[in-house]
């Protein structure tokens, strides 16, 4: 036994220095069998673990959407509302990237209308009977979005209300409202016959540096988006044929939003002069899912207002969209609903939070004045300033400052450099910008020299017993009460409930 040990351990060593060593001789006739084992995280593959455990959903009392989009459906209990969720991210669905309007990604008018389907499909009421856009989803260019679809309980005539959301998913902050509709049972599939192709008389149109062409409006579409391959022109109607590029996996998704996107980019065949997103849609029925290639008719209905037919290859009833109504976007309107950018990892500020502590009943303490080279050395020097200007101040600051960092006397002290009114709290004006200047050069002096007992606080000089009991490198006191500064993320703009970027 313990030879056979040996032999082993040194064929493994001899194996794991580089030597080739035969195993398939070593282990014939004995049994074994080569077994594939899950690919490693270096290969930038996926190992799923195939039985329950808790990372399943349905172990967490989810059920398993069963969509690229969505992961996961729950009833709330009590209230019957359904929640679909799921994860948006251009590095895991890199497709999503390929939809660029005015330098930021992203999700297509489209993909709202393939998520309400979905939840549609999830409560049975497979008719999109309205859904308008509050809000643009821009996805960031790292991380991802959660994402959830809410159906309410249906009402009297049977329709559900449903509501679109997302947040950054890092941040703790609240949802942004995306899409608000109404959800109907199915109803027929409106009847037109796209057989005949292309259709009589209808003019061919050109689609030659076509989407060069709507770059230069902030219409950048990636490859995934750019389905269009033909188009005609016949009256006030514009056909054309949408097929998804290879690898889009059209057959996971009810319509996917890739190819109904292309099929609406026929709308800018005529002048095009600023980038407009979809805004209001009505009565969307979805009667074949999974199509790969399309057959389309758009119509003009009104200003801004379209219809769309589509058809599959043979001419048959695809989709029906009784009218869509686009309406322009800025830049700035983009920013204002960046949930992605409603924090942001490396953007921080100081805001001053109160705390709770009591002020050090006993207290040590000279001022820097009364410090004498000769005398003993308090607990807490006090160095007072204000009233001059910035260049005074700061200069006889930085010479106090010197002398305390200068050799071992002070070690164990803590010098209070004492300001009045040179920190805004609560929106109140700076009164003492010389008082700023030096807030600015003691904290500099205390990242050079952390931990060597120097404090910088704004109040009165009755306060020093409250600053040193906060423990704290920076403190402001105000109306008695002590406020430290916490580096908290910046906020930024987000569209509440019932606002629209567009209105």
């Amino acid at each position: 036994q313990e030879e056979t040990y040996t032999v082993v351990t040194a064929l493994a060593r001899l194996h794991a220095h580089g030597i080739a060593v035969d195993w398939a001789a070593f282990f014939a006739r004995t049994g074994a069998r080569v077994t594939d084992l899950p690919t490693y995280a270096f290969q930038r593959q996926r190992y799923w673990q195939l039985e329950e455990s808790s990372g399943d959903v349905t172990a967490a009392g989810l059920e398993v959407a069963e969509h690229p989009l969505l992961g996961a459906t729950v009833t709330v209990a009590g209230s019957k509302d359904v929640v679909l969720t799921g994860r948006l991210s251009v590095q895991t669905q890199p497709w999503l990237a390929d939809h660029r309007i005015l330098d930021r990604v992203l999700l297509a008018g489209t993909g709202f209308v393939e998520l309400a389907l979905r939840a549609g499909d999830q409560v049975g009421c497979e008719t999109v009977e309205e859904l308008t856009i509050q809000a643009p989803l821009v996805l960031p260019a790292h991380g991802g979005v959660q994402v959830q679809v809410v159906v309410g309980v249906a009402d009297e005539a049977g329709g559900c209300p449903v509501s679109i959301h997302s947040r950054a998913e890092d941040a703790d902050g609240p949802w942004t409202l995306h899409a608000t509709g109404r959800l109907v049972s199915e109803a027929p599939m409106p009847s037109f016959d796209l057989s005949a192709w292309p259709p009589p008389g209808a003019e061919p149109v050109s689609l030659d540096g076509f989407y060069d062409g709507l770059v230069d409006v902030g219409l950048d579409y990636g490859p995934t988006f750019r389905g269009l391959r033909n188009a005609w022109r016949l009256g006030d109607d514009i056909y054309s044929e949408i097929a998804a590029p290879e690898g889009a996996e059209a057959g996971r998704y009810g319509m996917h939003p890739a190819l109904l996107d292309a099929a609406l980019h026929t709308v800018a065949l005529t002048d095009v002069e600023e980038a407009a997103l979809p805004f209001a849609w009505s009565n969307i029925t979805l009667g074949v899912a999974g199509a790969s290639s399309l057959r389309v008719r758009v119509t003009s209905v009104g200003n801004n207002e379209v219809a769309v037919s589509v058809a599959d290859d043979f001419g048959s009833p695809v989709m029906s969209v009784g009218s869509l109504v686009s309406r322009t976007v800025s830049s700035d309107q983009l920013a204002a609903s960046d949930v992605s950018s409603a924090f942001h990892d490396s953007l921080f500020r100081t805001e001053w939070q109160p705390v709770s502590v009591s002020a050090v009943s006993s207290l040590d303490w000279k001022s820097w004045e009364d410090v004498s080279d000769a005398g003993s050395t308090p607990g807490v020097v006090v160095l007072r300033v204000g009233g001059e200007d910035a260049r005074t101040l700061t200069g006889r600051v930085l010479e106090v400052l010197q002398s305390w960092f200068a050799g071992d006397r002070f070690v164990g002290s803590r010098l209070v450099v004492l300001t009045r009114g040179a920190v805004s709290v609560g929106g109140a004006d700076v009164m003492d910008l010389g008082g700023a200047a030096v807030w600015g050069l003691v904290r500099s002096a205390q990242s050079e020299h952390p931990g060597a007992g120097v404090i910088v606080a704004d109040g009165e000089l009755g306060d020093v017993p409250l600053v040193v009991a906060c423990g704290e490198p920076q403190v402001v006191v105000r109306d008695g009460v002590a406020h430290v500064g916490r580096l908290v993320r910046v906020p930024g703009g987000s569209v509440g409930v019932g606002g629209s970027v567009f209105d």
